[in-house]
């Protein structure tokens, strides 16, 4: 079974540090990504060590997107 996960706060320092950790699990599909002050912005651009997700664009933290 996969799981697939939300992150809110991702461009943070605890976000950042669980999806280090959930890229490494291997029942979780990495979901929405969210902040707010970095809405738009490529994750890279602020995690860059995460490179498999760098590409990915940041969005708005509402309830209809980590739903």
């Amino acid at each position: 079974m996969t799981y697939r996960v939300a992150v809110a706060g991702c461009t943070g320092y605890a976000g950042g540090e669980v999806l280090r950790l959930l890229l490494q699990h291997p029942h979780v599909e990495i979901g929405a990504l969210t902040g707010n002050s970095s809405v738009g912005d490529r994750l890279g651009a602020h995690q860059p060590h995460l490179y498999p997700l760098a590409d990915r664009i940041v969005e708005e933290t509402t309830a209809e997107v980590l739903a």
